[in-house]
């Protein structure tokens, strides 16, 4: 089940990127505006949430599931993929919120849950998300601020839930896995923000990950970044700038690495007194060292028996970068439309990869008893180092929470994904899949909840 939260919590993002500092902008009387989100330092949503308090809150739960498609990296007897649906109960607990003082600001958002299935206990699992941030004000202009991802998963419906922070896609969080397989990630951001005068700030950031699979059929990565920017306020409404990165890529049972530098340039507008667009512009080098097959001459291959050898693999690509982020805020709602492309490290079965993606979502938190989200999208991987087909990715849900008396919330959910493998030799490969939840959440607060 997708994590119940506070609408009011998207401004734990905000709150946490001192860079990205801003108020509410849906009450009647217009207040100081922080600017326009910066999306090189890799930020939350860039339009808060209505202010209420966020106080640290805690929530259980219970839920009836019901998965179809659960395709773990397994097969029959006759070598097909195996496919499962199943119905089951899941318990659910965590703790959400942030804390100011006068300096510092932190923020936690923890899911756990626990699920069991009535026909097949090999699905049964926990999943595990956590996502801490912590902002210090230094002095006047300089802040500090370091944030945390970690967690465990088996399905990709729960992955988007759990960050607040960061933009899971510019932290390398794995969330387009084509498999229903346990998964390990650990995410380390470090940024120091100078800002130089009222209009003009610099941005220094070093990030580390990991991510790994239960199963030893699939690869794992090792990473780092390194990374700054310059950013400049011509207006109280606009943001230009420029920004560099380094990247370093090592998977495991692999030979080689890859290394990308990226350029890129800024621009981030508020339009009128609700709408924001951020754009990042550029490129990336991207240079991989590795292995690949080759045919070997019939005359070599006949003498040791084999015709195809191994020989190491220097690659050098020039990948085009984008991503764009246009907000709009209600008294009591959220429209978000984003659209990235990039390098990334893959999923486990497709390595350095060209990732393009797009997707909206609708955020609602009701003024009495209601909350609601709304999310579709789309990603494509376009390897830069295997002969592998494009792998696409469609998903979309609806989910709904109706608070029926103090504490006591009532949840319904529908999730689905299609994924499609084009060249595949396995059709098993493409499938859709969805997932339905209908539970009873117990959480202290006057806030409605809303699925996350």
């Amino acid at each position: 089940m997708r994590l119940l939260r506070c609408a009011a919590a998207v401004v734990l993002a905000s709150a946490l990127s001192a860079q990205e500092t801003r108020q509410d902008t849906s009450t009647e009387q217009p207040e100081e505006y922080g600017g326009p989100a910066i999306l090189s330092r890799g930020g939350g949503p860039s339009i808060s949430a209505p202010g209420e308090a966020i106080r640290f809150r805690p929530y259980v739960g219970v839920n009836g599931i019901y998965d179809t498609g659960l395709m773990s990296i397994s097969t029959d007897e006759q070598g097909n993929l195996q496919r499962k649906d199943l119905y089951g109960v899941e318990a659910e607990a965590g703790v959400y919120g942030y804390r100011p003082w006068k300096r510092t600001v932190v923020g936690l958002n923890y899911q756990g849950r626990y699920r069991h299935y009535t026909r097949d206990t090999y699905y049964d699992g926990t999943d595990q998300l956590l996502s801490l941030g912590v902002s210090h004000r230094l002095s006047p202009r300089l802040t500090f601020s370091i944030r945390e991802a970690a967690g465990t998963y088996a399905r990709n419906f729960f992955v988007s839930s759990a960050f607040n922070f960061v933009d899971p896609l510019f932290a390398n969080v794995p969330q387009d896995e084509l498999f229903d397989g346990r998964v390990y990630y650990l995410n380390t951001l470090g940024d120091l923000t100078w800002q130089k005068t009222a209009r003009l700030s610099f941005n220094l950031g070093g990030d580390y990950f990991l991510v790994r699979h239960r199963s030893s059929s699939l690869f794992g990565v090792t990473g780092g970044r390194a990374r700054g920017d310059v950013a400049y306020r011509y207006s109280r409404m606009g943001t230009i700038g420029a920004s560099y990165s380094f990247d370093h890529y090592a998977f495991t049972k692999a030979f080689g690495g890859t290394d990308v530098h990226t350029v890129g340039l800024l621009h981030a507008h508020r339009l009128g007194r609700f709408w924001e667009y951020s754009l990042l512009l550029g490129g990336s080098r991207v240079e991989t060292l590795g292995v690949a097959r080759v045919q070997l001459d019939p005359a070599i291959a006949a003498i040791i028996g084999r015709s195809v050898g191994i020989r190491t693999a220097h690659l050098v690509n020039y990948v085009p970068n984008a991503k764009l982020k246009l907000t709009r805020a209600f008294r009591r709602a959220n429209l978000t439309f984003g659209y990235t492309r990039g390098v990334t490290p893959g999923n486990g079965l497709y390595l350095t990869s060209v990732r393009e993606g797009g997707d909206v979502s609708y955020h609602y938190n009701g003024i009495r008893r209601w909350g609601l989200q709304l999310r579709a999208g789309y990603s494509s991987y376009n390897s830069l180092t295997l002969t592998l087909g494009k792998y696409e990715n469609y998903h979309a849900g609806i989910g709904a929470t109706y608070r029926m008396f103090e504490s006591t919330h009532l949840n319904a959910r529908l999730d689905g994904r299609k994924y499609i493998v084009g060249n595949s030799l396995r059709p098993d490969f493409d499938r859709v899949i969805y997932r339905v939840t209908l539970g009873v959440t117990f959480s202290p607060g006057e806030i409605p909840l809303t699925l996350w």
